[in-house]
């Protein structure tokens, strides 16, 4: 067995006892939007039971080309950017959770934000994702495309999508 391997196992492992005193994993994707913060209330006050274990994964929506076409001081400037919104994503989430006594973590995705949602439910064994909607008109949708579309049609679990009244 490679050394990757033996990591990977490890970690899977680790993922496992954390988790073991739980008999539900749910995947809630969030960022920091008013249709997130929706979601995770909506999931609070709907469906969280003590015996859940929740995944809370954020993904950064930045362009690697971006980056790469970026002078030296514009990419410093991006990166410390994008650390503060993800710290903020992190804090605020983290104390929502320690209030609702919800038992769980976060974890961090990267790349296009509906396939790192797919992959981290996959990865985390989540029985459920529950995500927020932009709700964005079928042209914005069509030229932009849509995360919850993506994690609709992509998922290996169910899927719910919390749309807010306003």
């Amino acid at each position: 067995m490679e050394e990757a391997d033996v990591v990977q196992a490890r970690l899977a492992l680790s993922r496992r006892q954390e988790m073991a005193g739980f008999s539900t994993i749910v995947l809630l994707a969030v960022d920091n939007s008013e249709p997130s913060e929706y979601a995770f209330n909506w999931y609070r006050d709907y469906i969280h039971r003590a015996e859940n274990y929740v995944v809370l994964l954020h993904c950064t929506d930045h362009n690697n080309q971006d980056f790469r076409d970026a002078s030296p001081g514009r990419t410093k400037a991006m990166l410390k950017e994008l650390t503060e919104k993800m710290k903020a994503i992190e804090e605020k989430f983290g104390q929502w959770m320690q209030l609702a006594g919800i038992h769980g973590k976060i974890r961090k995705g990267s790349g296009k934000p509906g396939e790192a949602i797919v992959k981290a439910a996959a990865e985390e064994g989540a029985c459920m994702i529950v995500t927020g909607t932009r709700g964005h008109g079928k042209i914005k949708r069509a030229f932009l495309g849509s995360v919850s579309d993506y994690v609709v049609h992509h998922a290996p679990v169910p899927v719910i999508i919390c749309r807010s009244k306003a």
